[in-house]
């Protein structure tokens, strides 16, 4: 018999997070790159706030993908291969990122995270960017701009119109982390919110997706 295909490890709670991270940083500055859409001097800036997001978020992601490579069974003078370094450059620099992963904090949801995050996500409906940051790790701080919520919040806007309600937050424990993910419907359509807390309460990670991107 064939050995068995090895199981997929589960996801990150925040990978989906870095995800939004890199693509709506990305296309924020292309399109200023481009020259579409507004040409003013703040948007351009909105363009360089971006940038700075990416250059911060760039390692982290690295490090998430080697992760994943290794998980699937590539072997570290793989990776070396196509970073064109050295086997032991690879280990040495990511040889702690798969324990990086494991279940570390709290072993059960923390108290109140549903409230936390209701709070979070219609702070960032009603465009309370201070307030929604203020409860950002510093990582989020820096990789989450007050221009980066503007263009994700006009994004949201554009794709379904005006908020409607929120649905019952179902909550869950993933490697140490807490997940809230919330329902939410929307003018043109139906969403959700997801939001991760660290053990001290603080917002590790944080999006707001259409269903029509789930």
């Amino acid at each position: 018999m064939p050995d068995a295909a090895p199981t997929p490890p589960e996801p990150h709670p925040e990978h989906a997070v870095m995800a939004m991270l890199l693509t709506t940083n990305a296309q924020l500055v292309a399109d200023v790159l481009r020259g579409e859409g507004d040409h003013s001097s703040h948007q351009v800036m909105r363009a360089i706030a971006a940038t700075r997001a990416l250059s911060l978020i760039v390692d982290d992601t690295l490090r998430a993908l080697v992760a994943q490579a290794r998980a699937a069974g590539s072997t570290w003078a793989e990776v070396g291969e196509v970073l064109h370094v050295t086997r032991q450059a690879a280990f040495q620099r990511f040889g702690g990122a798969q324990g990086s992963t494991a279940a570390e904090g709290v072993p059960t949801p923390l108290d109140g995270a549903g409230a936390m995050a209701l709070t979070l996500l219609r702070q960032f409906l009603d465009r309370q960017w201070d307030e929604a940051r203020a409860r950002f790790t510093t990582r989020m701080l820096e990789a989450i701009s007050v221009e980066l919520l503007q263009s994700v919040r006009a994004k949201v806007d554009d794709r379904v119109g005006a908020f409607q309600a929120f649905g019952a937050p179902e909550i869950s424990v993933l490697r140490g982390i807490t997940v809230v993910e919330v329902p939410m419907s929307f003018e043109r359509g139906d969403g959700f919110g997801r939001v991760t807390l660290n053990a001290d309460g603080q917002v590790t990670g944080m999006l707001v997706r259409p269903a029509e991107d789930q």
